[in-house]
């Protein structure tokens, strides 16, 4: 995971540590180094648009991680004080039962203040339909929370070019 964690530092240049900078806490949730480096590119064009005023507080936590109950319960609660949580998986079916677990986790504890949940989800780099299962899995639980939910649009060609909106 440490190297993981070095992979997308490297990747998003944007986020830097400057003391002016605007505090952004980000946990991702990833099922493999593809879908890490997708979160990556999105937390990238958002530190751009911030001119590189963002000073990152980044937690990758590959799915298979959350197997282990000490690192799901770790991960828990660290997402329950961050600012964004992303969610990005890549591949086929529906999202393996820890995850949803994980997210049900989250969303019986949601924090106060603002924060959102972002949806990255593809099969074979086609973006998941809004009426998809784990699009709606997550639009749900995240209403249930009372947080916001970012999804990349589905007209987009790419998810790596496209923007994220606020899928209300």
């Amino acid at each position: 995971m440490k190297q993981d964690l070095q992979v997308l530092l490297e990747c998003t240049p944007f986020l830097g540590e400057a003391h002016d900078s605007f505090p952004l806490s980000v946990i991702i949730i990833y099922n493999d180094m593809h879908a890490a480096l997708r979160a990556a590119d999105s937390l990238e064009r958002l530190g751009h648009q911030f001119r590189g005023k963002l000073r990152q507080c980044l937690r990758p936590v590959r799915l298979d991680y959350l197997d282990d109950p000490a690192c799901f319960e770790h991960a828990l609660s660290d997402a329950s004080g961050a600012d964004i949580v992303i969610v990005s998986y890549n591949g086929p079916g529906d999202f393996p039962a820890t995850l949803k677990k994980w997210v049900n986790g989250y969303a019986a504890q949601k924090r106060t203040g603002d924060s959102a949940i972002v949806a990255l989800l593809s099969s074979q780099e086609e973006l998941d339909q809004p009426h998809s299962p784990r699009y709606q899995f997550l639009k749900n639980a995240t209403k249930a929370a009372g947080v916001d939910f970012f999804a990349p649009t589905p007209a987009d060609d790419s998810f790596m070019g496209g923007r994220l909106e606020l899928a209300g």
